[in-house]
């Protein structure tokens, strides 16, 4: 049986460790004690909502990866017995300032450009789809959008590697080591135990594992808020709602994500001065939210490349197989993930979806 080390202990980690055992290797998962940033995260999983202009290639990605979501879900369920909680509500963009319009219109000139169009509609007609909308100026219905609960999943996850066989090590510090001709051979954790697989995936958030290789991993620090609804109280909201300073994210009957700051930072502190920006936009789109429970303020660093797309694949030179680099889209993209998995253990080739994601690219960068 061929053995595998993967380094790393979050929702794309946990992805790669029970596909490859699930396929018969022998798996060794050695996870960090710190909170990965996939759990706090809002967990969106909106292709068209996330386009961007600037980067055109991105979007068949997210539009791929969001594709892939159903299938994956149902092999997670199944696998570890736990539903992790997918949902395709829709989302609404919408102005919730008259500055804003302009913004949205732009993005739906954006999605036109990519061959989805999106109508605008006005304030009265978004408040009749979610009565609990402040008074926005309109917006943009997105309707094939969803959401997927990160720590359900993370959960789910776990449950369905340990139920095949992944086994956890718990370690502080890590290291890649690379053997004859250079190939990656093992890894040594901070205790100084040497984890030899003959497949190593680096599948981590920032800081990546000294020396880690090819791709170059930079900390972009979100801060988030999980409001809490009471047992009494209906949801205010049904579907995902943006505006271009903040979402708003609920989550089954119980809880609603409001996120999330973008900063180039790598400290995990919570500010008085994003909780209440976070508040005060979130408030202006959905009045109702100010009487919920604020129950938990949380921040961690999202790890991201130079070029903003995740390193998914084979790094020609060491042998590893990276799995970083998600950035903003971690939780959506996991699809992709899961896809180049299954094709490098089948030998396969790189599915198209995955074409630009190759670790290769960095090969300059780290000249």
């Amino acid at each position: 049986m061929s053995s595998v080390v993967v380094v790393g202990g979050g929702p794309w980690a946990r992805l790669a460790a029970w596909r490859l055992a699930r396929a018969g290797r022998d798996v060794a998962l050695i996870a960090g004690p710190q909170t990965p940033a996939g759990a706090v995260a809002a967990g969106m999983l909106g292709p068209r909502s996330e386009a961007d202009e600037r980067d055109p290639a991105l979007y068949p990605l997210l539009a791929a990866a969001f594709a892939g979501w159903p299938l994956l879900a149902d092999e997670v369920a199944a696998d570890s017995g736990t539903d992790p909680g997918l949902r395709i509500c829709g989302c609404l963009h919408v102005a919730a300032r008259r500055e804003h319009i302009a913004a949205i219109r732009h993005h739906a000139a954006a999605l036109a450009a990519l061959g989805t169009p999106a109508e605008w509609l006005p304030g009265s007609t978004l408040r009749e789809l979610e009565p609990g909308l402040g008074g926005v100026a309109g917006g943009l219905l997105l309707p094939e959008e969803g959401e997927i609960d990160p720590r359900r999943l993370m959960a789910a996850l776990v449950r369905a590697g340990t139920r095949s066989g992944v086994r956890t090590v718990d370690a502080v510090g890590v290291e890649v080591i690379r053997g004859d001709g250079g190939r990656a051979a093992a890894v040594r954790d901070g205790q100084g135990r040497v984890h030899r697989g003959d497949t190593v995936v680096v599948a981590v958030g920032h800081p990546a594992p000294p020396p880690a290789g090819l791709v170059p991993i930079r900390p972009v620090k979100g801060q988030i808020l999980r409001l809490r609804v009471p047992p009494d109280a209906d949801v205010p909201l049904i579907r995902t709602v943006r505006t271009p300073e903040v979402y708003v994210v609920p989550r089954r009957a119980e809880e609603i994500a409001v996120g999330a700051t973008v900063e180039e930072a790598s400290d995990r502190r919570v500010t008085a001065g994003a909780a209440l920006d976070l508040l005060e936009a979130a408030v202006a789109v959905c009045p109702e939210l100010r009487e919920l429970e604020l129950h938990e303020a949380s921040a961690a660093p999202r790890p991201a490349t130079p070029d903003g797309r995740p390193a998914i694949g084979r790094d020609p030179h060491d042998g590893v197989f990276w799995a970083a680099g998600g950035h903003r889209h971690g939780i959506l993209l996991a699809p992709l993930v899961a896809q180049g998995i299954d094709a490098d253990l089948r030998g396969a080739p790189i599915p198209a979806a995955l074409g630009g994601l190759a670790p290769g690219r960095f090969a300059a960068v780290r000249a």
